[in-house]
C-alpha cells in the first residue's frame, strides 16, 4: 500500500498545474530582490549577504507553504483524498501526500533560489547565493511544503489555506523587530534560525530553535492526521 501511494503521489506531483503555478510565482522573490538592489555596490556585496539572504529563503518558505496548503485542501474539497482512503484502506495516502509536498516545496524553494541567484549575478554582479544557502533553501522549502500540508489537512478550504498558511509563518518578520526574543518560539523563526539564517541575533541558540522547528511541525502533523481520522473525507 505504502509503495502504491507513493508512485500515485509522485505522479500526481508533477502532473498537477500548481507545481507549475507555484514556480510561476517564485519569480517574484527574485524580481523583488533584484529592484531592492541599491546602485554602486560593490563586488562583494558583504553587507548585503545577510538581508538577501532573509528575504529570499522567507519568501522561498512563503510560497514552499502555500503549495502544499493549497494542494492539499483542493483535494480534500475535490474528494481525492477520501477516495484515496477508500482504496488504499490505510494511512499511507495521507503521509504521502505530506512527503509529496515536501517534494514540491523543496522543488519551488529552488526554483525562487535559482531566479534570485541569476538575477542578482546578472543584474547586481554579486554572487551572494552559495551551496550553504541552496542547502538551506531546500530544507526550509521541504519543511514549508509539511507545514503547508499540514494547515491544508486542517482548513480544506482552498480560497481561505492560502491567506491562513501565510498568516501562520508572517508573524516570523515583524516580530523579529519588535520583539525579537520571541522569534525562536514561531515556527517560522525557529526554522531560520535552525538553518543559521540572521533573521536576528541569536548566537548560540541554534541547536534550541532546531528542537522548536521539529516540535511546530510534529505538533501541526499529529493535529492533522488526528482531524484526518476523525473527520469526514467525503463530504
Amino acid at each position: 500500500m505504502v509503495w502504491r501511494a507513493a508512485r500515485i503521489e509522485a505522479l500526481r506531483l508533477f502532473t498537477e498545474p500548481g507545481l507549475a503555478a507555484f514556480l510561476g510565482l517564485a519569480l517574484l522573490p527574485a524580481i523583488a530582490i533584484v529592484a531592492g538592489l541599491p546602485g554602486g555596490v560593490p563586488p562583494s556585496g558583504g553587507a548585503l549577504d545577510g538581508p538577501l539572504h532573509v528575504s529570499l529563503l522567507v519568501n522561498a518558505a512563503l510560497l514552499a507553504a502555500g503549495f502544499g496548503a493549497v494542494r492539499t485542501a483542493v483535494a480534500f474539497r475535490a474528494g481525492i483524498v477520501g477516495r484515496d482512503a477508500l482504496v488504499l484502506r490505510s494511512g499511507a495516502g495521507f503521509w504521502m501526500r505530506v512527503v509529496s509536498s515536501a517534494s514540491g516545496g523543496a522543488v519551488v524553494a529552488l526554483g525562487a533560489w535559482t531566479f534570485a541567484c541569476v538575477g542578482v549575478r546578472i543584474f547586481g554582479h554579486l554572487d551572494v547565493f552559495g551551496a550553504p544557502s541552496l542547502g538551506a533553501a531546500l530544507m526550509l522549502g521541504a519543511g514549508a511544503g509539511i507545514w503547508g500540508a499540514a494547515i491544508g489537512a486542517l482548513v480544506r478550504a482552498p480560497l481561505a489555506v492560502l491567506p491562513l498558511v501565510i498568516l501562520s509563518l508572517s508573524p516570523a518578520m515583524f516580530l523579529s523587530v519588535l520583539f525579537p526574543d520571541a522569534v525562536i518560539a514561531l515556527p517560522l523563526g525557529s526554522a531560520l534560525l535552525a538553518l543559521d539564517v540572521p533573521i536576528i541575533e541569536a548566537a548560540g541558540e541554534r541547536w534550541w530553535s532546531v528542537g522548536v522547528a521539529f516540535l511546530w511541525l510534529i505538533g501541526a502533523l499529529c493535529l492533522s492526521f488526528a482531524m484526518y481520522r476523525e473527520r469526514p473525507l467525503l463530504s
